[in-house]
C-alpha cells in the first residue's frame, strides 16, 4: 500500500500509465481533493463521469481496500503538505466507520472493560468511540454524556442510564455537537473517565486531528475527566500535521489493537502511558 504521505507524489507520477477511466479519477482526486474526499460514492461516480467500480479499482490499485480507506489517506497527505489541516479536508463519518472496523470494534470492547466500573463517562464522537454503544447497552446504570449523535441514538433505548448531550452546534460531516456552549456545558462538571478518538497519535506530537475547533473541544472534555482514555486502531499512529489536542502527558491509557508495531509500543510505553491491546479476530 501507498505511503499516507506520498499517495499524491505516486498518483501524479503513475498518470501516463493509467487507463482513461483511471486516468479522469486521478486527474479529478489531484484537482479536487476535498470534493473528491466529501462526496457519496454515487455522486463522485456522476461527477467524475466514471463508474463506481471505476473508483473502486482506482483505490485497489494503490493498496487500499475501497474508497474510504483512499479517501482517508488522501486527507492525511493533504494535511501533511498544509500547513495547517483544515476541517474541510475531514473524512466523513461514514468512511472512518468502515475503516479498520474489526480493529474498531475489538479496541472498543476492551476499553468497555477498562471502564466497567465507572459511574460517569464522557464520550466523544470519534469513529472507533461509537462502537462502544454495543458493548454500554447492556452495561450497568452509568451517567453517560456525549457530543455525538450517532452515539445517542444507538443508546437512547437503554433506561438503566442517564443520557445527556452536551448541547452545541451540529457538525453535519461528523454528526457530532461543538462550539462554545459545549464548553459552558462541561465547565464545572466531572467525570470518572472521558473516551477520546484521535485521528492521529505521535509519542512526541500528542493527539490531533482534522478539526481546530474538535481539538479545543478535546481539551475542555479533557479538563472535565478525572481519567483520560483515548481509543485509536494501529492505523492512527505517526507524525502527521493535524490539529494538536494535547500532548501523551495528559492521556492516562490508550487502547489499540496487536497489529500496532513493536517499536511504536515502546515509544508509548518510554511516555510512560498505559497501553493495552486487543486481539483482532480473523475476518469470517
Amino acid at each position: 500500500m501507498a505511503e499516507k504521505a506520498d499517495i499524491l507524489n505516486q498518483i501524479q507520477d503513475d498518470l501516463p500509465e493509467l487507463s482513461r477511466a483511471l486516468r479522469c479519477v486521478a486527474e479529478f482526486l489531484l484537482a479536487n481533493p476535498t470534493q473528491f474526499i466529501r462526496q457519496p460514492l454515487r455522486e463522485l461516480s456522476e461527477t467524475v463521469g466514471v463508474s463506481e467500480p471505476s473508483l473502486i479499482r482506482f483505490g485497489r490499485r494503490y493498496g487500499f481496500k475501497g474508497l474510504p480507506d483512499l479517501r482517508i489517506a488522501v486527507a492525511m497527505a493533504m494535511a501533511a503538505r498544509e500547513s495547517g489541516s483544515s476541517a474541510e479536508l475531514e473524512p466523513t463519518i461514514r468512511d472512518k466507520e468502515v475503516v479498520n472496523k474489526r480493529a474498531k470494534r475489538a479496541v472498543a470492547a476492551l476499553a468497555a472493560r477498562l471502564i466497567a466500573d465507572d459511574q460517569s463517562i464522557l464520550l466523544d464522537s470519534g469513529s472507533t468511540v461509537q462502537f462502544m454503544a454495543d458493548h454500554l447497552r447492556e452495561a450497568s446504570p452509568k451517567v453517560l454524556m456525549t457530543t455525538g449523535l450517532n452515539l445517542m441514538l444507538a443508546l437512547h433505548e437503554c433506561p438503566q442510564h442517564q443520557l445527556m448531550l452536551t448541547g452545541g452546534v451540529l457538525r453535519q460531516n461528523s454528526m457530532s455537537l461543538s462550539g462554545r456552549l459545549v464548553e459552558t456545558t462541561l465547565e464545572g462538571m466531572s467525570f470518572d473517565t472521558v473516551l477520546l478518538g484521535a485521528d492521529r497519535v505521535d509519542p512526541s506530537l500528542g493527539l490531533s486531528t482534522f478539526s481546530e475547533e474538535e481539538a479545543h473541544l478535546n481539551r475542555a472534555m479533557i479538563r472535565a475527566s478525572r481519567r483520560v482514555i483515548v481509543l485509536a486502531d494501529a492505523g492512527k499512529f505517526g507524525a502527521t500535521k493535524l490539529h494538536r489536542i494535547c500532548d501523551l502527558s495528559k492521556v492516562d491509557a490508550i487502547v489499540s489493537d496487536a497489529s500496532m508495531p513493536e517499536d511504536m509500543r515502546q515509544e508509548l510505553r518510554d511516555k510512560n502511558v498505559e497501553l493495552h491491546l486487543a486481539q483482532v479476530p480473523d475476518a469470517a
